[in-house]
Parts: C-alpha cells; sequence; structure tokens
C-alpha cells in the first residue's frame, strides 16, 4: 500500500459549486487504479499497519485497486478540504469528525449515501444516536467510525488512604476532593472553565440543556432552572467551594492533565487518550500506574457524557462512488471498525463489541465502556461550530460567573447569543 504525505492546500484547479446540500457524483465509474483516503491526525505505524490489512482485503474484490492514504494534520483540515471542495486534490473516503458532519454537508463537500447505508444491514447494529448524528436535514452523510467519552480520572492510592470510592454524585465529588485536598495538600478536583465537553455533561445530568430544536427553530436552554443551576454549580467549585484553584480559570483540560500526571491534582475529566500524553508528562512514570477512571459524577448518578469521535464519508465529487462506498463500508463495518478504534486507542461505534475483554477487563476501558451506555449529543447544525469553537459561548459564561458577574445576567445574554447563532441561515 502506498502512504501518501500529508495533505496539504494547493493550489485550486477547478472552481465548482459548493453550496447547499452534499453533492452526487455524474461520472460513469470503471474500476479504479487507486482509491485515496484521508485520515485525520499523525501518521502512526499501527494506523498504518491498519490500512495496509484494509488494502489487503479490499483486493480480494477489487485486485486491481490500491488505497491511498493520506494523513491530514486536524489543523490542516480546514485548508484541505477548502481547497479540494475548489477542485483541488480530494479524497474519495475521509474521516469527518462527528461534529463537523452538517458543517461540510452543506458546503457540499460530501456525498449523498441515505441509500446506501438504509441497505446496508450492519447499520442496524451500530450506536443509533451516533448514526443519526451523521445525518443532516434529512439525508445521511456520514458513518460512525469511532467513538470516545470523557470519564472521571483518580488517583487509586489517594482513594485508599482516605477510605473513598469514585464520586457518582456532585455531593460525593465534593466531599472526595475535600478529603484529598486535605490529606495531600493538593486540589481535589479540576474545573477548568474552557471545557465545553465537561460543563456540558454537568448540565445534561441535572436535566439541563444546551439548546433544543423546535419544528426547525433552536431554542437555547442557558437560562433555564436545571442548566442554570448546573452551571452555578460548576463555577462554585472554584468559588464557592474553593475545590478546583484559581489556576484552572480561562484554561481548558490540558492544564489539569499535567497536573495530574505529576501528583498536583487528585481528579479531573478526560478522554481515554489522555493518558498517553500523561505518560509523556510525568516526571515520576509511576504514577500513572495509579491513574485510573470512573464514569462521570452527576447531580443523583451518572452523568451523560458527549460522544465524541469521527465519521467516514464520501467526498462529493469522487470519480468513483460505488467503489468508495464498498470501501467505507469495509472500514466501517464491525471488524475493520474494531480494529480502527483499537488502533487509534478510541471504541467502536457497536454496541455490542463494547463486552469484549479488552474493553471490560482494564479498569480505565471498563470505565469508558460503560460511560459510553450513557451519551449525548451537540446540537446538530453546521452553526454548532461557530458558537463553541468561535465564539465559544457557553465556556465565556461560565468564565464571566467564576469571575463575579451576576449569572441571570450573564446566561440571559449568553442564550440570546446562542440562539441567534444557531438559527442564522445555512447558506
Amino acid at each position: 500500500m502506498k502512504i501518501a504525505k500529508s495533505a496539504t492546500a494547493a493550489t485550486a484547479l477547478l472552481l465548482v459549486a459548493a453550496c447547499g446540500g452534499g453533492g452526487e457524483s455524474q461520472q460513469d465509474e470503471s474500476t479504479p487504479e487507486e482509491l485515496t483516503v484521508w485520515a485525520m491526525g499523525a501518521a502512526q505505524d499501527s494506523l498504518q499497519q491498519y490500512f495496509d490489512e484494509v488494502e489487503e482485503k479490499y483486493q480480494e474484490t477489487y485486485p486491481e485497486t490500491a488505497v491511498e492514504v493520506e494523513f491530514v494534520p486536524w489543523d490542516s483540515l480546514q485548508e484541505s478540504m477548502n481547497t479540494a471542495i475548489a477542485g483541488g486534490d480530494h479524497p474519495d473516503v475521509l474521516q469527518v469528525g462527528n461534529d463537523q458532519v452538517s458543517n461540510w454537508a452543506v458546503q457540499g463537500a460530501l456525498l449523498d449515501i441515505t441509500e446506501q447505508v438504509d441497505g446496508w444491514s450492519a447499520a442496524g447494529d451500530l450506536d443509533q444516536g451516533a448514526l443519526e448524528y451523521g445525518r443532516y436535514d434529512g439525508v445521511q452523510y456520514g458513518v460512525p467510525w469511532h467513538a470516545g467519552v470523557r470519564t472521571l480520572y483518580y488517583r487509586t492510592d489517594w482513594l485508599e488512604e482516605i477510605d473513598a470510592q469514585p464520586p457518582k454524585t456532585w455531593e460525593e465529588l465534593v466531599d472526595v476532593a475535600t478529603a484529598i485536598e486535605e490529606e495531600k495538600g493538593v486540589p481535589g478536583f479540576a474545573a477548568p472553565t474552557d471545557f465545553t465537553n465537561g460543563i456540558a455533561s454537568f448540565i445534561w445530568s441535572n436535566g439541563g440543556e444546551i439548546a433544543v430544536n423546535n419544528g426547525g427553530t433552536w431554542e437555547g436552554k442557558l437560562d433555564s432552572p436545571e442548566t442554570k443551576e448546573a452551571i452555578e454549580f460548576y463555577a462554585g467549585l472554584t468559588t464557592d467551594e474553593e475545590i478546583s484553584p484559581q489556576s484552572y480559570v480561562g484554561e481548558n483540560e490540558l492544564i489539569p492533565l499535567a497536573d495530574m500526571a505529576n501528583s498536583k491534582l487528585g481528579m479531573y475529566i478526560d478522554g481515554g487518550w489522555a493518558l498517553g500524553s500523561m505518560e509523556e508528562q510525568a516526571e515520576d512514570p509511576s504514577v500513572v500506574d495509579a491513574i485510573s477512571a470512573a464514569p462521570l459524577p452527576g447531580a443523583d448518578g451518572t452523568a451523560p457524557a458527549f460522544i465524541g469521535g469521527s465519521d467516514l464519508a464520501i467526498f462529493a465529487q469522487t470519480e468513483y462512488p460505488e467503489h468508495a462506498w464498498e470501501l467505507l463500508k469495509l472500514m466501517g463495518g464491525k471488524e475493520y471498525g474494531q480494529k480502527w478504534a483499537d488502533a487509534a486507542g478510541f471504541f467502536p461505534v457497536y454496541p455490542e463489541l463494547l463486552s469484549d475483554p479488552q474493553y471490560t477487563d482494564d479498569p480505565v476501558k471498563q470505565a469508558a465502556a460503560e460511560q459510553m451506555q450513557n451519551t449525548k449529543f451537540f446540537p446538530a447544525t453546521p452553526k454548532w461550530n461557530e458558537a463553541d469553537q468561535d465564539q465559544k459561548i457557553l465556556p465565556k459564561a461560565v468564565l464571566e460567573i467564576v469571575k463575579g458577574d451576576d449569572p441571570d445576567t450573564v446566561l440571559r445574554e449568553a442564550n440570546e447569543n446562542l440562539t441567534e447563532i444557531l438559527n442564522k441561515p445555512v447558506e
């Protein structure tokens, strides 16, 4: 198999229309010499080995077709996609962040695969919420490929010393964090303000929502009683309970990660992929051996978590839509879908596979597998990217409350801004 260099932007060769929904290839199809896959992130040996296996399997049916893989850095995706949409080099099959499917669909970058998915027997075994998240405006553009959730990381040895179990509720979270600080002299829990994924879990566990879709119109819920209570509790972990230090105000989860790796923090929220970073940053690598995970504590029990991950999609301008679909089915099926998830450090999107011993026997993976039974999604609209990543509406609101601004005023204004953005016309 040919592993290409990371995809980068190139000069546009041909301008094509890119508005409205995803496109449909109108070209005659013959057996391709190669199909190109865009995989996001950096090339790794385990990922390259995966694509070697995929090509070998694919060539059992299509022996004349090579599978070329280009690893596209996440921070280069926007530029690479813009170039591809404008007629430059493009993939046949590509990996798309599951919260970005609608964004690329409205730009005309993704092929409508509704009919193909409806006729695919494996689709019924996928996580149906994740499959639905790959739809926009009633059209299927993406198929879930892997998933990941955030869990509560904690020090097993410290909890043993204070005779405590991982907290399952907000009350227990406060109690355990307080005991850790009293015993170890370090913060018991981290509540960074620039952390939409973590804050959302507190909101959802209290019966709140960020926004809901009512008949095609988005209605912000940041000022609802349930959401307001959850946000005030989260902010209060810094201002009232003084469990989370001021050093995490304005920060994301990367600062607590480093502290956790170096015995400067008792508990924090992050994904399963964080353990590798902890191992790299730990001055004493043995510390990581004492770190485990549990499902997220909620108001009265386990909190829902955002189920992040990636979808597989077909680029709208592919010359080989049928062959691309066959490749997508192979990569996203149970066997190779699980192989990809394992190679990439995530979880398969087939719930039945989560009972495999490789997930249940490892405490950290077991916690994530359990958490994956309790998940939610952010608003499925291309405008969510603007609301969250560009304007950081929810993190900014939490930050302002932590700094002492009136919660009612902050959340009312944030909610008005959120509602306006989510209801902007999609161009």
